[in-house]
């Protein structure tokens, strides 16, 4: 767990099938990321204790600000796109996980949190400040590379450890720091409504089309097949049970639903139709976010014309 700004033990309790993020966690004893320096341009600071203590002569006083406050938690994410959906492929990819603070008093020494995906705890990280603003802002964990099967499915941050950086600190009548402040050295837990809120990692699928036929004679059956694959740390693989929805469309008209098909044991699933003029067709397979939690994809577009 987090002890203090200064000193960080971090556990890993990562379960079986996320064994290869093992290797990526920080490890014991790591340093934490140095927390920007009270700004040169001077900030007057606000949510701290009522009691400020004013000195100096009336040209130059100085202003001593207590803080007893904690940084609050406002947001969680992976990836930190707006979806909140991250997709790998079989050669994996990049995660990279966000937590959003605010301290408006002295500001954040200390953020990190206890990821967990599919209600697994997975480990305690330590994060990185994305910008010079101490005060509020997004900090960031990011894992270089990560496979489907070890990431699938949907991350939630249940407990974050957060730490403000002064107890007490000094400033000028232009509120620019004065002297060394007196750092805290204590971390507390915490967590809120964004425990709870979800972020999905989903495989990236791959689904062809193939035509019995590309021209046939009108009120001849045509068979269009589909097959649907998705990521796994070995590759692309039949994705058996799963639905596919087939349409087609004549002409210029609107795509029109025909069937929902379920994959057999091969990832493949057929529909026959009797053709009564120039017709496209094509699958589509949603997204689900849910089991094995495959990205949503749509196949080419074949054509199949009257002889």
């Amino acid at each position: 767990m987090f002890k203090t700004r200064r000193r960080v033990a971090l556990g890993i309790t990562a379960a079986a099938s996320v064994a290869s993020m093992i290797a990526l966690a920080v490890p014991a004893q790591a340093v934490v990321p140095a927390t920007p320096v009270w700004p040169t341009a001077g900030r007057a600071p606000s949510g701290c204790d009522a009691s400020v203590g004013i000195s100096g002569s009336s040209s130059n006083w100085i202003y001593t600000f207590t803080d007893a406050s904690q940084p609050i938690v406002t947001d969680a994410r992976v990836s930190g796109n707006a979806t909140n959906v991250t997709v790998l492929p079989p050669a994996g990819g990049p995660l990279n996980l966000y937590l959003k603070g605010s301290e408006p008093c002295s500001g954040i020494a200390l953020l990190g949190g206890y990821f967990a995906r599919n209600r697994v705890i997975i480990s305690a990280l330590p994060f990185t400040n994305t910008t010079a603003n101490a005060f509020s802002s997004w900090w960031t964990y990011n894992i270089p590379n990560i496979k489907p099967d070890d990431a699938a499915g949907v991350w939630t941050l249940p407990y974050a450890v957060v730490e403000r950086r002064y107890d007490s600190f000094v400033l000028d009548q232009d509120f620019k720091i004065v002297g060394s402040p007196t750092a805290t050295a204590t971390s507390i837990g915490t967590t809120g409504a964004w425990a709870n809120k979800p972020s999905y990692v989903l495989r990236a699928m791959t689904l062809s089309n193939a035509l019995s036929a590309a021209k046939i004679a009108k009120g001849k059956t045509v068979k269009a097949t589909a097959v649907l694959k998705m990521a796994t740390n070995t590759g692309y693989v039949a994705d058996a049970s799963d639905k596919v929805v087939v349409q087609t469309k004549v002409g210029t008209g609107k795509w029109i639903s025909n069937a929902t098909l379920t994959t057999n044991a091969s990832g493949v699933a057929t529909y026959s139709f009797v053709l009564t003029a120039t017709t496209q067709v094509r699958f589509v397979h949603a997204r689900v976010l849910s089991g094995k939690f495959t990205n949503a994809v749509i196949s080419a577009i074949k054509t199949v014309t009257r002889a």
